[in-house]
């Protein structure tokens, strides 16, 4: 019997093995970036959809309850709830702030109903700018993105 020499020329040369490390570590450096700008708007939606519901939970309240309202201040983005005679302070987190072209804005529920003429609040946060409205028939809010 005759002994088989094979040459093994199917290997990847190292030059060849860094190239393509090269081009898999830019194609995460882009992605971990990308990652990263939507997890800051996912917080913020975060934060926005907590005053949101803390304003539904306002209204279901004043089905039951009377003298509910919602303070909103401008000038370092807390609101107070007010329900069941107690005060509860929150702060909008993520930096969040109220733009009102007053010190504050108060809306004031009836029985499920929104009973203050203002229905509209901007939101602004580091890196965009929302805008709530608040239909006053219907009760619903909706969330535009603005900036």
């Amino acid at each position: 019997m005759e002994k088989q020499h094979y040459k093994n020329s199917a290997g990847y040369s190292l030059v060849e093995m860094l190239a393509v490390l090269l081009i898999v570590s830019i194609i995460i450096i882009i992605l971990s970036k990308i990652s990263v700008a939507n997890y800051n708007k996912y917080e913020e939606r975060l934060a926005l959809n907590e005053l949101v519901s803390d304003l539904y939970q306002l209204q279901t309240r004043s089905l039951n309850e009377e003298n509910i309202y919602i303070d909103l201040f401008s000038s370092d983005g807390e609101y107070v709830m007010h329900y069941s005679n107690q005060n509860y302070w929150k702060k909008i987190s993520n930096d969040g702030k109220v733009l009102l072209n007053r010190p504050n804005i108060r809306f004031k529920y009836r029985e499920g109903n929104l009973i203050s003429r203002a229905n509209t609040v901007d939101v602004k946060f580091p890196e965009s700018l929302y805008r709530l409205i608040i239909h006053l028939d219907t009760g619903y809010i909706t969330i535009d993105e603005i900036e």
